[in-house]
């Protein structure tokens, strides 16, 4: 990526946050980034496709981490899963707090995209784990699961992630483990 593009999608994440997308035209995109219109135009076709970018971008660094992020075939990962899943989101706070906006709007966002891209690889992980687990219940365990894990993520970002990555990961991982004993 280059520094035109890096302007373009991070003033759009910035306008993104007060207005909606539809409302973004391509000279105001262009006038706040610092960028001519022949430039954007050069990289992009619309103001959408700018969006579009930055969720491949960010989805495709997801994939990797869903690759690197469960458990190993020797069983053991080099970071907990749950640090590692707060280190993406941390990375990528500001497009996160707009994808989460986004997901309210429309179900075919990133986000479940995301949830599906971890669905087969915690499904097999669990069912490896548990092997005499009916599939039906693994399936509602990363429901579950999956979802809490978005309102975490949702509340941690919305309240100006004021614990670290390490506490908010040892947060969600003793929810995952403990559940309701994690409040005593």
């Amino acid at each position: 990526m280059n520094r035109s593009t890096e302007k373009i999608q991070r003033t759009l994440i910035e306008l993104m946050a007060t207005t909606p997308i539809d409302e973004i035209t391509v000279t105001e995109l262009c006038k706040r980034s610092g960028v001519n219109r022949a430039t954007f135009y050069y990289h992009y076709d619309s103001v959408q496709g700018v969006l579009l970018e930055i969720e491949k971008q960010v989805e495709a660094e997801f994939y990797e981490f869903i690759k690197r992020s469960l458990i190993s075939d020797d069983g053991a990962a080099d970071k907990s899963f749950y640090v590692m899943f707060f280190e993406f989101v941390a990375r990528h706070a500001d497009i996160c707090r707009l994808m989460l906006e986004m997901q309210r709007q429309n179900s075919d966002s990133f986000l479940y995209r995301a949830m599906e891209a971890g669905r087969s690889k915690v499904i097999a992980t669990m069912t490896e784990l548990y092997p005499n687990c009916p599939t039906a219940k693994v399936e509602y365990y990363y429901i579950f699961m999956s979802h809490g894990f978005i309102g975490l993520m949702s509340y941690w970002l919305k309240s100006g992630m004021r614990e670290s990555v390490e506490e908010i990961a040892e947060i969600g991982e003793n929810l995952a483990n403990n559940g309701i004993s994690f409040l005593a």
